[in-house]
């Protein structure tokens, strides 16, 4: 009876252990299929219903970057900066790999990478071509060891567009038009720089706030992309918009390099080839929708007045600006003027 007592439970101490090994495998199994998160903070507005290009853009990447992974990819998209601010806290997030991925527009990394102020000198770019041709090319190269070196892998630039200005005073085609006018400007030295040698005051206000700022009249007018202005309201606040396409506001789309390097191949491969087939949609998307932007904020608001700057008009701004480009040109190295210029060509 003893025999056959610990026999059963030898047998039944055995049983236990394969069912407990097999369940530590499946265990291990389930936390080998989760899929990687990747937390996306974006200041901008959710699209849809927004037709903003960048909005529609982003959206769009997380869905094919789950699509394209079979699942093995989860996107979260924080919008409207609702994680963290479009500012200092999250780049430090972006570096911490507390979020994986983000956007930063302009030259708000001007203080860490001053090349980038580069591509915000007014009036450096002859038109959408020649913007393509540098983001896509030489561009690209130039600046992805910068981002590196500072924290950041550079994924590529998407361009949001030239900036306009809307106004609640009037159009701003001419050095006096900016005289006592306030203009809401994101927050950049370079920018703020422009608006002074217009003869502009420049009051820099969250991207998510300017509406309030435009409504109340803390100040007068604001610039973005025609679709920009539109995706946020501010046509709603002044009456008079000048296309003056004076410089570019784009977006460098930033990855956290310890996360991005430590994919497995594959799933490099698919990250990379989705951010691929989203920036040909983007600045497809971004070029049509600014073609068809006036059209679209004037049947929404009839009272609504459009300028579009002569090259006249266009050149006596561009020698009035002429201050910025002594100031920070100083610190871009040749190399990129070079670039710059060979691109137009």
């Amino acid at each position: 009876m003893t025999i056959t007592n610990n026999y059963q439970r030898i047998v039944f101490l055995f049983l236990i252990t394969v069912i407990s090994g097999g369940l530590l495998i499946h265990g291990d199994a389930v936390s080998a299929a989760e899929p990687i998160r990747v937390k996306f903070n974006y200041p901008g507005p959710q699209s849809p219903p927004s037709m903003h290009p960048l909005s529609q853009a982003i959206g769009l990447f997380g869905k094919k970057l789950e699509e394209n992974s079979q699942g093995r990819f989860k996107v979260e998209i924080f919008w409207n900066a609702s994680l963290y601010k479009d500012n200092a806290e999250q780049y430090e997030a972006l570096k911490a790999d507390t979020i994986q991925m983000c956007e930063v527009s302009g030259g708000r990394l001007g203080n860490e990478i001053p090349e980038t102020y580069l591509m915000e000198l007014p009036f450096i770019f002859d038109n959408m071509n020649h913007v393509y041709s540098f983001l896509l090319g030489s561009g690209k190269k130039l600046f992805e060891p910068l981002y590196l070196k500072k924290g950041y892998k550079l994924m590529g630039f998407w361009p949001y567009g030239f900036q306009n200005f809307v106004c609640r005073k009037g159009f701003l085609a001419k050095p006096d038009d900016f005289t006592d006018v306030k203009l809401r400007i994101r927050p950049s030295k370079i920018v703020e720089a422009q608006m002074k040698a217009l003869g502009a005051e420049a009051k820099a206000i969250p991207y998510m706030e300017t509406y309030d700022a435009l409504k109340n009249k803390v100040v007068d007018g604001a610039e973005c992309p025609l679709s920009v202005i539109h995706a946020v309201k501010w046509h709603e606040t002044g009456d008079y918009i000048t296309i003056s396409e004076h410089s570019l506001l784009f977006a460098a789309m930033l990855v956290n390099p310890k996360f991005y390097n430590g994919l497995p191949a594959d799933l490099r491969k698919i990250f990379d080839d989705t951010f691929r087939e989203v920036t040909d949609f983007e600045l497809k998307t971004q070029e049509e929708l600014e073609k068809k932007m006036e059209g679209i904020m004037q049947a929404e608001r009839p009272a609504l007045k459009f300028k579009r700057l002569t090259d006249a008009e266009r050149n006596v701004l561009k020698k009035r600006c002429k201050p910025v480009w002594n100031q920070y040109g100083e610190m871009i190295p040749k190399e990129f003027f070079d670039a710059v210029v060979n691109e137009a060509l």
